[in-house]
């Protein structure tokens, strides 16, 4: 003979479903929370590593320009004489140009030009040596560093060792005020500071000719 219990099972009260669902609310916005922190934090993770990305592709490339510069002098639109590589004293010390050997092409030769703007670094290039049209130039832009709403630091720019009497010696600009105009002298090595607001000054020493 089969017993029965005298009690019955019963289904949950109206508060205990209210107090499931309250729970589960609660679980659900702290697990939403803790996965929008961490797809955010992925998205920056991505984004620096872009920029560093950038940087160092930009900088191996200014490195490599830097190491094909060769002693010539050339003219430019005006028919004046420059040197194989120029860097212009105060607000123009932003802007490096060279001629470098390993253009391609028809071309040997060709005059380069790398400029820091306020978010990053651009290429110029020329058909050849010598500047006949100012408005051959081909511009790639290289490395946006910075953020659409932040700039490159006032610390930014180029700077030159080259050798004195005195020994190794630090300037801003090239050739040196009582240099001829026509010489092919060429500075030891070139320094590029970047100030980038994620990261600090950046500076990098890069060796001048083949």
């Amino acid at each position: 003979m089969i017993h029965h219990s005298g009690k019955f099972a019963r289904g949950f009260t109206l508060l205990e479903v209210l107090v499931a669902m309250a729970i589960f609310a609660i679980m659900s916005v702290v697990a939403y929370g803790g996965l929008r922190a961490v797809l955010t934090a992925d998205r920056v993770t991505q984004v620096h590593a872009q920029r560093l990305a950038d940087l160092q592709v930009t900088l191996s490339v200014l490195e490599r320009d830097l190491a094909q510069v060769v002693s010539v002098a050339v003219r430019d639109e005006f028919g004046d004489r420059l040197p194989p590589l120029r860097l212009r004293a105060g607000g123009e010390a932003k802007m490096l140009e060279l001629v470098r050997a390993g253009a391609g092409g028809d071309q040997r030769l060709r005059r380069t030009a790398w400029l820091i703007t306020d978010r990053g670094l651009e290429r110029q290039l020329w058909p050849g040596v010598d500047i006949v049209d100012a408005e051959s130039v081909r511009v790639q832009p290289f490395g946006e560093l910075v953020d659409e709403e932040r700039l490159l630091g006032i610390d930014s720019g180029f700077a030159l060792v080259v050798r004195t009497e005195s020994g190794l010696e630090r300037v801003d600009s090239w050739p040196s005020a009582d240099a001829d105009g026509a010489s092919t002298e060429l500075p030891m090595a070139v320094e590029i500071v970047l100030d980038l607001p994620d990261y600090g000054v950046i500076r990098r020493l890069m060796a001048v000719g083949m």
